[in-house]
C-alpha cells in the first residue's frame, strides 16, 4: 500500500495476461500511514493505472512492527467508516467489506447499510455449519436444502476420493481434503474426539471415505442427522447502524496525485 504506483502497474500487467477481472485486497492503511486520504490516494492511483474495479477492503490497518498475523487481525481497531466512505467517494468502483464479520447477521447488517459485498474470513472456517449453512437462506433468500452433516459428508467423500492425487506429486492427499472439515462439528458433542480420531487416521487411511468411516464414530447420530437450524443467531443487526454518522469528509484527489497517476 505504500507503493500504489507499483501496485497499479502490477495489476495492469496481470490484467493483460488474463481474461478474468482483477481485484485487489488491501487494508485501510499501514502503520502511521492510516489516514482516509492516504487510503483514497491508493485506491485512486491503482484504479487509474490499471483496469482494477473491485477492491476487497479489510477494515483494519496493518501493523508491520513485529506483531503476529493473528494479532494483526485483532489489535488494530476496525474502522468500517473508511469502507463506507470509499463506497460514497468512488461510485464507479466496487468494494467488498472484510474484517470482523463473524456471523450471517453481520453480513446482512453490512449489506443493509450499502455494502457492495461482504467477505467472511475465519468464521466460515472455524464454524462452517452455523456460518455457511445459513447463507443461502438468510442472505440470498432461497429455501434451505435441509441437508444434514451426514449427507454433506457423504457427498464430499465422493468428491474427495475422486480428486485424490489428481494434481500430481500425490496432491491433494487425504489430509489436504479433510482438513477443511475439521471444524464441521464446532461446539457439538464428540467434536474433540472426532478431531483426535481424524488426526490419528491421517497416518493410516488412504481415502477420504475410510477416514470418515474411522473417525465419525465419535459423533452422535443426533448430531450427524440434524439439519441446519432455521435461522441465524441474532444480535448483530445494528452493528453498522451509526456508521454513516461518522464518515470522514469526502475525498478529493489533489493535483499531485492526479499527475502521479
Amino acid at each position: 500500500m505504500l507503493k500504489p504506483k507499483l501496485v497499479g502497474e502490477a495489476m495492469s500487467a496481470i490484467a493483460a495476461n488474463t481474461n478474468v477481472p482483477v481485484t485487489v485486497k488491501c487494508r485501510i492503511g499501514v502503520d502511521n500511514h492510516d489516514s482516509y486520504d492516504e487510503l483514497c490516494d491508493f485506491i485512486y492511483k491503482v484504479s487509474t493505472l490499471s483496469p482494477t474495479r473491485h477492491f476487497i477492503v479489510h477494515s483494519r490497518k496493518a501493523l508491520l512492527g513485529g506483531i503476529s498475523p493473528a494479532d494483526n487481525r485483532r489489535i488494530p481497531p476496525l474502522k468500517y467508516e473508511y469502507y463506507y466512505a470509499l463506497v460514497r467517494d468512488f461510485p464507479d468502483l466496487r468494494f467488498t467489506i472484510n474484517g470482523g464479520i463473524t456471523s450471517v447477521s453481520k453480513v446482512n447488517a453490512a449489506l443493509k447499510e450499502g455494502a457492495h459485498g461482504v467477505m467472511v474470513g475465519r468464521a466460515a472456517y472455524n464454524n462452517p455449519w452455523q456460518t455457511l449453512g445459513q447463507v443461502d437462506t438468510a442472505v440470498y433468500g432461497v429455501p434451505s436444502s435441509g441437508l444434514t452433516r451426514r449427507q454433506v459428508l457423504e457427498q464430499y467423500q465422493v468428491y474427495g476420493d475422486s480428486v485424490l492425487g489428481t494434481h500430481g506429486n500425490g496432491r491433494p492427499n487425504v489430509r489436504d481434503l479433510v482438513k477443511p472439515l475439521l471444524n464441521l462439528f464446532h461446539s457439538e458433542n464428540g467434536n474433540s474426539l472426532w478431531k483426535r480420531r481424524a488426526d490419528a487416521a491421517f497416518k493410516e487411511c488412504r481415502s477420504v471415505g475410510s477416514l470418515l468411516e474411522e473417525s465419525l464414530r465419535a459423533i452422535p447420530d443426533c448430531v450427524l442427522d440434524s439439519p441446519i437450524s432455521g435461522s441465524p443467531e441474532s444480535g448483530d443487526e445494528d452493528v453498522f447502524a451509526d456508521v454513516h454518522n461518522v464518515l470522514p469528509p469526502p475525498y478529493e484527489a489533489g493535483e499531485e496525485i492526479i499527475l502521479c497517476a
